[in-house]
């Protein structure tokens, strides 16, 4: 029976960002006693407990505690970035419980602040397990412009700029589409112009629950047989591939027992998305 998630706290965080400093095989032998005993329990329990959150709420995506987590392990053979280890934890909730189906919610744990720092920046015995804004990369929050951030500056959130990659920014949930095929992609499309309306109905959703669409890897030019809708209100949506959006997490929400509500209640006003895009996709 997996324990219920005690929340992730600063001390045992302090793993990643020594891990993202000594990105090597040697450094994380010695030091993976914290990831093994104490991190991958806590995302396992952080898996049950928002599957149960998300159930209570009559929300369709669940998740197992060990095969929804990704591996820590990074797959190197057709990357020019040869760092063996990912910086981060992170999770997926789907409909059926598999790690790739279309349509899920997205956990990605890291430190507040992010985990973008170099051994000559970072000493991993210097942080201060109760203030996460001694670790070195919370510089990042700080130096971003307000302008950079999802939802500016009024929208309270922090850290995470609005570019597709936010690994190494700190701390965040995404819900929605993360589509790389390109049919899905095209069923997509079709199904926004087919009811344009509904889809500017899920639009004017995410904005009243302060949440828009990240930019969805979309591409320059509208696509081939949409360019009569170039200028038109859905040009935006016509453009990306993937239609999903994100919320940014504090260290305190990582670090408290609440996160799996946290969750659930962000996957919540995701539901008009996550349906329009599960009514595209189911289509025959």
């Amino acid at each position: 029976m997996t324990p219920s998630f005690p929340g992730f706290a600063p001390a045992d965080l302090a793993f990643l960002s020594g891990l993202a400093a000594r990105n090597e095989r040697d450094w994380f032998i010695a030091h993976r006693a914290a990831y093994d005993a104490v991190l991958k329990p806590a995302l396992a329990a952080l898996i049950a407990d928002a599957s149960t959150a998300c159930a209570a709420r009559g929300l369709p995506l669940g998740g197992d505690p060990t095969r929804s987590q990704f591996r820590i392990h990074r797959d190197v053979r057709f990357s020019k970035n040869k760092a063996p280890y990912k910086t981060h934890l992170s999770a997926v909730l789907t409909r059926d419980g598999l790690r790739m189906s279309p349509g899920m919610a997205y956990i990605h744990i890291e430190p507040e602040g992010g985990s973008r720092v170099t051994a000559d920046s970072f000493d991993y015995d210097s942080i201060d397990p109760l203030d996460p804004s001694t670790h070195p990369a919370a510089r990042l929050a700080a130096e971003s412009s307000s302008s950079d951030l999802i939802g500016g500056p009024a929208a309270g959130w922090a850290g995470i700029p609005d570019v597709e990659d936010a690994h190494g920014r700190g701390p965040y949930v995404s819900a929605g589409f993360f589509l790389y095929d390109r049919r899905n992609s095209e069923r997509v499309r079709r199904a926004i112009v087919a009811d344009p309306a509904a889809w500017l109905a899920v639009e004017k959703h995410l904005a009243s629950k302060g949440l828009r669409l990240a930019p969805g890897l979309a591409v320059k030019r509208m696509p081939k047989g949409y360019e009569d809708h170039a200028g038109g209100p859905l040009e935006g949506a016509l453009k990306r591939t993937q239609w999903y959006a994100r919320r940014p997490l504090t260290g305190a929400e990582i670090g408290s027992p609440a996160l799996p509500e946290t969750l659930a209640g962000f996957i919540q006003d995701m539901v008009p998305l996550l349906h329009f895009g599960w009514g595209a996709l189911d289509k025959v």
